[in-house]
């Protein structure tokens, strides 16, 4: 029941918001709603394998991870109505979404991990596909930036789960390969918003504490063994998410102003 009134709350509150102030959702509502149930999922799964390894700083946050994945979603749906461009790959994102959501309340089997990665890879390749079209659509390029923030934010919370699978005692090279990618993946993004020309102070102050944060991850990591260090890598990497999460709204606050910018000519 918990479950069910937290899904229904946020949904609740946001028809009776856009009903009231009549909110009409721009291309950064819907590149921000489609990278927030990815990294819902991601959470999810993350969360999963966290319980099965009896993780001390796993935080209860499966029902905040499920209600922000709905809240996206039914806000994807909503700029989809208008958008015929995305509608196709937003129902293929919610039928795989409806499959990976009942890991949050299912009791962790370790039989079960090495099926995950494949599972959550093709959800992230639906995801990154709306992404890219969305991103597409909007011909801006602060809203490269806002993708590019929001890349690090998934892929902390990837690495974080990544890292957990490794000393699990599972073996498959996947886990090997799919960590190195997503290193150097968030390497690139992180230089990418770092050196921005478009930086405010406050999107620079969270990029320097997401680069500290990062050298110390990459630091823990090279002696990384079995219950070792890996509750500090689930913190920092917790906090690298917070960090490149409040530097997307930053950087998404900017493309609203760009966009009603060029409202105001038109």
């Amino acid at each position: 029941m918990k479950k069910i009134i937290l899904l229904i709350i946020p949904v609740l509150f946001w028809l009776s918001t856009n009903a009231q102030y009549g909110e009409v959702l721009d291309v950064s509502d819907a590149l921000q709603s489609a990278v927030d149930i990815r990294t819902a999922a991601v959470k999810i799964v993350k969360d999963y394998l966290y319980r099965g390894l009896k993780v001390n700083y796993v935080s209860e946050e499966n029902d905040e991870n499920l209600s922000n994945g709905e809240f996206s979603l039914l806000r994807l749906e909503s700029y989809a109505q208008d958008h015929s461009e995305i509608e196709d790959q937003v129902k293929k994102l919610a039928h795989k979404w409806e499959k990976l959501r009942v890991l949050a309340i299912q009791k962790p089997k370790k039989e079960k991990m090495r099926g995950l990665l494949k599972s959550l890879k093709s959800f992230i390749q639906t995801a990154n596909d709306l992404i890219e079209t969305i991103n597409n659509s909007g011909n801006i390029t602060t809203l490269e930036y806002q993708k590019a923030a929001n890349n690090m934010e998934l892929l902390a919370q990837q690495l974080a789960f990544l890292y957990a699978l490794k000393i699990s005692g599972i073996k498959d090279q996947t886990i090997g390969h799919e960590i190195d990618r997503c290193v150097n993946d968030f390497q690139k993004d992180l230089n990418k918003t770092f050196y921005s020309g478009e930086n405010t102070i406050d999107i620079a102050q969270n990029l320097k504490s997401i680069q500290a944060d990062w050298q110390m991850v990459k630091s823990g990591t090279k002696n990384l063994k079995e219950g070792t260090a890996l509750n500090t890598i689930y913190v920092l990497m917790d906090k690298i998410s917070d960090a490149a999460r409040k530097s997307a709204i930053l950087y998404q606050e900017k493309v609203k102003a760009e966009l009603k910018k060029e409202n105001n000519k038109n």
